[in-house]
């Protein structure tokens, strides 16, 4: 292929050479610019094409290809990452492809190291099978390698398991990577000549396996239970609340001592005072200041200078003539800061001092709380915090009226985000609509602002890894952000033991780690379902509805399916509204009571209700199911009613835009309202509760107390005249 070719065509390649950038110059990402490899390298970054600050900077080893192989696995490697198809040839192909999965003009780092991967595997298997050249893979074997990929490679394989089916998705994806080989082979300037795919002429789906798993995806995600995420929301609030200010204190008196250190300089009184400082250690009286941070404690060098004044050649000098070293190893001391502990834990000091020691662990136990606050508070997918800058959640100001608006946050979406052209941008997109955030969010934003720098990335690694210094640039990836929320919940879990707090130990959650995934499905979980006082914040989670359904800030955005946690909350929130109309069922079959206006609809309602046991829920039909106007019961445990909601009927209804009750303004009387012996049973409970604390308070709150008593009393009451059952119905 001549280079007057490349010219008369601008999609066909010329041959590159030793020295060829793999990135080309238009789509390199400046920070990461000196990453770029050349051609002949051993091993190619793909970080010069990454922008997501917590994208993982993948490599391509050519180690891992076959020698045979390696040459023109690396050609269309690189024509992969500087070449793009035709927008013909991808419109033309694009219909054989199924399940939103199709080729694209040009693709971004992950997909191209995920793809090439896969070319090295095929290499593999045709190496094993006596081939040298992708020449000798013609459309029958390709048809024989897509039989293998259904099956899990062994290596693969969950522990136990001889043999297990892969998910229609990950096939799909191998699939889409062969088919993507082929593609740009025919823009190479020195094409392999691998045969045409076959599921490229008779289309994907019989090269699926038969059961659609759908492992992964954010709808199949179990949400955290709430005996995990509410004593963990509990400690992340705590953190940010109530230890934020002396946690951030202590940091900044570590890293004042770490700086007087460096600048102290050699002095007879810092001498002096050394010794001075010493004396009572050396006598067997007092420990050494120690950093217990390592495998065995070492002498705090930087500590000691820092307190007596001395410099740290001088404070060497001591340690090699009094042995300081082995001193701080047979009887470490603290090395106590001189702050001043505000914060509480149960209304009593939570450390009565704080130890240089741990000034960098306590740090990034208040970072990690303030990503649980965001991510779980505001349904933000885990990148997308992650890629949230200083500055990105301004104070509003106030209206014409005088209101304060709420505060918006400003942030870039990485997930499926492409041009006009379908092609994937590396660097994201800023959302067009803003995220609503609550109060603990802001405040945990303000947190992480006086960590990093202004304008900076909130989780900018190199200022949250506090014990050494990192080359990589960007943010904590998931991963380290998952082993640090593991890491926060021993350390709170400890703190509840050694403050005597037994009801706020995070248990494991049955379904496994928490991770950094989950937190999307579990705020969703928790709004729809509003799980009582489990959950520290659940006036909250009303006003998260409120604020989600708000037509100024977010409706335009619930109407869009890139990113949405809306997706989420409607497929949680029709789960748990077929979990209510099943529990009625039941119930009523059993031959518990029901009242209320709309008891029979509520009946005739469960009765056809759908079942989504052992099958995922997709959003659109959630949507659907929803918007059944009285069709549709939602579960009131706050107000102790089922509620059959209709909106011409619904007095919490102000919006002729909602579609679901305002579960945290429920009215009495409502024509919607279906109540159970349950629910009924629950009233008197409650009002003798109320009885209770009313015996205890001044004569006019009690009153009140006895009032509101009186009036769950009397719906129980109601309910008790006018209750039918299924016997009573049949007859």
């Amino acid at each position: 292929m001549t280079a007057q070719a490349a010219e008369d065509d601008p999609y066909l390649l010329p041959l590159p050479g030793p020295a060829t950038l793999v990135a080309p110059p238009e789509r390199v990402f400046a920070p990461h610019a000196h990453l770029n490899s050349r051609y002949a390298d051993d091993s190619w970054s793909l970080a010069p094409l990454i922008e997501n600050p917590s994208q993982h900077l993948d490599h391509l080893h050519w180690r891992h290809c076959p020698p045979d192989f390696v040459e023109e696995v690396k050609l269309a490697a690189w024509c992969l990452t500087n070449g793009r198809l035709r927008p013909t040839f991808v419109q033309q192909r694009g219909r054989r492809l199924s399940h939103g999965a199709r080729l694209r003009e040009q693709v971004g780092a992950q997909v191209i190291h995920a793809s090439v991967g896969e070319w090295m595997r095929l290499a593999r298997w045709l190496a094993k099978r006596g081939a040298t050249s992708l020449a000798e893979c013609d459309t029958a074997t390709l048809h024989e390698y897509a039989g293998l990929l259904a099956v899990e490679r062994p290596e693969k394989l969950r522990p136990g398991r001889t043999t297990e089916i892969r998910s229609r998705s990950l096939v799909l994806a191998d699939l889409v990577a062969v088919s993507r080989l082929w593609a740009f082979d025919q823009l190479s300037p020195r094409p392999c000549g691998i045969g045409i795919p076959p599921w490229e002429k008779v289309g994907v789906d019989d090269y699926l396996p038969a059961e659609c798993s759908e492992e992964g995806l954010e709808n199949s995600r179990e949400p955290l239970s709430p005996a995990t995420i509410g004593p963990l929301l509990i400690w992340a609030l705590r953190l940010v609340d109530d230890l934020s200010e002396d946690i951030l204190a202590a940091w900044a008196e570590t890293r004042r001592i770490i700086e007087t250190a460096d600048s102290n300089a050699t002095s007879e009184v810092g001498l002096a005072t050394l010794h001075a400082f010493l004396r009572p250690a050396l006598a067997g009286q007092t420990p050494v200041p120690a950093n217990t941070t390592r495998s065995a404690p070492t002498l705090a060098r930087q500590y000691l200078a820092a307190r007596t004044g001395a410099s740290l050649s001088q404070v060497k000098t001591a340690a090699e003539t009094y042995g300081l070293g082995d001193l701080a190893a047979d009887r470490p001391g603290p090395c106590l800061l001189d702050v001043t502990v505000t914060g509480t834990i149960a209304g009593r000091p939570w450390r009565e001092s704080i130890d240089m020691n741990e000034t960098p662990e306590l740090m990034q136990y208040l970072a990690t709380a303030a990503f649980i606050i965001c991510a779980y508070l505001t349904g933000m997918r885990p990148e997308e915090v992650l890629g949230l800058r200083a500055g990105c959640c301004p104070d509003p100001e106030p209206d014409d009226d005088g209101n304060i608006p709420r505060h918006l946050i400003r942030s870039h979406e990485y997930k499926s985000v492409i041009d006009q052209e379908g092609n994937h941008l590396p660097g994201g997109a800023e959302r067009d609509v803003p995220w609503v955030a609550i109060t603990p969010v802001v405040k945990a934003i303000r947190v992480l602002e006086r960590i990093v720098p202004p304008g900076a990335l909130l989780f900018d690694g190199g200022a949250h890894h506090l014990r050494r210094t990192i080359t990589s640039t960007g943010s904590l990836r998931t991963a380290s952000v998952a082993r640090r929320i593991k890491k926060f919940i021993i350390w709170a879990n400890n703190e509840a033991v050694r403050h005597g707090l037994a009801n706020e130990i995070i248990t494991p959650d049955p379904h496994g780690a928490v991770g950094t995934s989950r937190f999307r499905r579990s705020l969703a979980w928790h709004i729809a379902r509003q799980p009582g006082g489990l959950i520290a914040l659940a006036i909250q989670y009303g006003h998260m509805r409120t604020a989600f359904a708000d037509t100024e800030t977010s409706g335009g955005y619930a109407l869009r399916s890139r990113g949405g946690i809306h997706d989420i909350l409607a497929v949680e929130t029709a789960l748990a509204t077929a979990e209510t109309a099943a529990d009625l069922r039941d119930r009523f079959a059993d031959g518990e009571g029901v009242s209320g206006p709309s008891a029979r609809r509520a009946l005739l309602t469960a009765a056809s209700a759908p079942r989504f046991e052992g099958r995922q829920v997709k959003a659109d039909f959630a949507r659907k199911l929803l918007a059944r106007d009285g069709a549709v019961l939602y579960d009131n445990p706050h107000a102790l009613l089922l509620c059959l909601y209709k909106h011409d009927r619904a007095l919490c209804a102000k919006d002729d835009a909602v579609q679901a009750p305002t579960l945290d303004r429920c009215v009495p009387g409502c024509a919607n309202t279906v109540r159970t012996d349950e629910h009924a049973v629950k009233l008197r409970r409650k009002a003798d509760w109320i009885d209770d604390q009313a015996a205890h308070t001044p004569e006019e709150l009690s009153r009140r107390l006895r009032a509101n008593a009186h009036r769950l009393r009397s719906w129980a009451d109601e309910h008790d005249r006018t209750r039918f059952t299924n016997e009573e119905a049949t007859a």
